[in-house]
């Protein structure tokens, strides 16, 4: 049975056919973690979130429900994302507390450059520097789960021209217990 992280084998059989970075991961023996799973991990991590950080004892608030201030609060958060966009679609979630007091949760997956990734471990920034030392001109993104308090399971990306592939996360007890 596979697991969701599983790695995708990295050819190291050089060919015409193969990429730059491809091949230079291949003789670092990096495998990058395989697109699909990490799509539904973030899937699933994000629905997982949106009901951790549901108040206790709220009740979630319909659409057919919904008035001005969710409204309100739903164009300031899309005015927010089209300032910094992001592949996927945030997570909205309104809730109604048993004072009837409305609040939200409101989660997505951004990326932002290396250097703008805050408490990057050190094995991490030795993944980096080896595959930095192959191909200078590889860049380094970071996507994490981000709500408006906290930063949860990020992922590294590296790219060079044309190419990208997940490399490593951290902060992912289950993947760390299991792969590491």
């Amino acid at each position: 049975m596979l697991t969701l992280w599983e790695r995708n084998r990295v050819s190291s059989a050089s060919s015409k056919s193969s990429s730059t970075l491809k091949d230079v991961l291949a003789e670092l023996d990096i495998v990058p973690l395989k697109a699909e799973w990490v799509a539904e991990y973030k899937q699933t991590k994000l629905l997982e979130t949106t009901y951790q950080l549901r108040p206790r004892e709220a009740e979630e608030i319909e659409e057919r429900d919904c008035g001005g201030w969710e409204y309100a609060e739903l164009q300031r958060l899309h005015d927010e994302t089209e300032r910094q966009p992001s592949g996927d679609a945030p997570s909205i979630r309104f809730w109604r507390l048993c004072d009837g007091t409305r609040c939200y949760t409101y989660l997505r997956w951004v990326r932002v450059p290396l250097e703008e990734a805050t408490n990057v471990p050190e094995f991490i920034s030795a993944k980096v520097g080896e595959i930095t030392s192959s191909l200078p001109e590889a860049t380094f993104t970071v996507e994490q789960l981000r709500s408006e308090r906290q930063l949860y399971d990020p992922f590294l990306i590296v790219s060079y021209s044309e190419e990208s592939y997940y490399v490593d996360v951290w902060n992912e007890p289950e993947f760390e217990r299991d792969h590491t």
